[in-house]
């Protein structure tokens, strides 16, 4: 008989979907995937499409008391008992209640449940507040039987929240390689068209890609960027992505009117060919999974505090730079020294990139780790 695993995700996402098809694959599990669907232009879009995975929706209702965000799932809590799982993974945010509630439902049935925690925070919570959410955090995250991870960064923080450090292993967030390493040859054809189309040969191609959300701090790159541009004539930026910051941007587009900066909308389909005709990657603020998608096509990468995660892909001077969060002068010096490598040193980094998601931040992996983990709760 197959062991039930209700998989709750706040959204359906497209860089998870090829995640979830090889979890359903796996013989031996019946996976079922719950989801909410994005109801506002965030910059970050839910997947609407179909899907070859079992799936059930479920409907989001969000409240802002004080500093914090509080999630309803409605609908959830039926779906999950109906299902009646053995093994259920819940994503770490004790903000959405019914996450709380399904924890605790979880340890009254003897239900195993495992915690997914990216271990980011947000810093809107001081003081006393801080101290009542890590609480609450807290003992969720102490009804847990196993706990996976983002990044190392987030093991120590679900550590420092009382779990016992044999519970919880480091699942590296990944992106779906597979296609990418198949298709390299006519997606390297597609980056040289790239460069031909946006005349990037003989320049140095900062790349930009993301949402355009507060939190991602375009606006910090955009102002280096200019910046830089009083000295280095060779220097050109792409930014890729859409959202609510949109207009804001355009209007400092507008008023620098500089050539050197293109935005090129939102690209999912056939983004790759963007990261791989680009040189380097930055993310002025927040976010992920862009570095990885940046560096399996040996791409250097800028980054201050992202998600966790980029203390384990970017290490400074070998896979990338890193510069102060919030500080232009640091994210400047940060890009000048991209601009100031020789090519030797541009290529050893760019192997070095690309060796850590090969070898550590992808699919594959959390797919191990993932069914690892299953088979030593059953």
């Amino acid at each position: 008989m197959a062991v039930k695993v209700a998989f709750i995700t706040v959204t359906l996402q497209h860089y998870r979907l090829s995640f979830y098809e090889k979890l359903s694959r796996e013989k031996g599990f019946e996976i079922r995937v719950y989801h909410g669907v994005h109801q506002k232009n965030d910059g970050r879009p839910s997947y609407s499409g179909e899907v070859s995975f079992a799936n059930e929706i479920f409907e989001e209702h969000k409240r802002q008391v004080g500093p914090f965000s509080v999630v309803e799932n409605r609908g959830l809590m039926e779906k999950v008992r109906a299902f009646d799982p053995d093994i259920i993974v819940l994503p770490g945010i004790a903000g959405i209640v019914t996450n709380r509630r399904i924890a605790s439902w979880a340890k009254r049935r003897q239900k195993k449940l495992i915690i997914w925690s990216c271990g980011w925070e947000p810093g809107r919570a001081k003081g006393l507040l801080l101290a009542m959410k890590n609480h609450m955090v807290s003992r969720m995250f102490r009804k847990g039987d196993c706990h996976l991870t983002y990044s190392t960064k987030a093991s120590d923080y679900v550590e420092s929240l009382g779990v016992a450090k044999g519970l919880i292993t480091t699942c590296y967030n990944g992106i779906e390689i597979d296609d990418l390493l198949k298709n390299e040859k006519e997606i390297k054809q597609s980056a040289k068209k790239v460069r031909e189309e946006l005349k990037l040969d003989g320049k140095k191609t900062f790349i930009y890609v993301g949402g355009l959300i507060p939190e991602k701090r375009i606006d910090l790159l955009i102002a280096a960027f200019l910046q830089l541009r009083k000295k280095y004539d060779e220097i050109r930026l792409l930014i890729i992505g859409d959202g609510p910051e949109r207009a804001d941007m355009l209007k400092m587009l507008d008023a620098a009117n500089d050539p050197n900066i293109n935005w090129l909308g939102r690209i999912v389909d056939g983004v790759d060919a963007y990261f791989a005709a680009a040189d380097c990657m930055v993310l002025p603020g927040i976010g992920g999974l862009a570095l990885n998608q940046a560096m399996i096509w040996g791409k250097p990468c800028i980054v201050s505090e992202a998600d966790g995660t980029e203390d384990d892909l970017v290490i400074d001077g070998k896979t990338g730079f890193r510069f102060r969060a919030h500080k232009q002068e640091s994210l400047q010096d940060a890009m000048v020294r991209y601009i100031s490598l020789s090519e030797e040193e541009k290529a050893v980094m760019s192997e070095s990139a690309r060796e850590i998601i090969l070898t550590k931040s992808n699919t594959n992996k959390m797919v191990e780790e993932f069914l690892a983990a299953f088979r030593r709760l059953v």
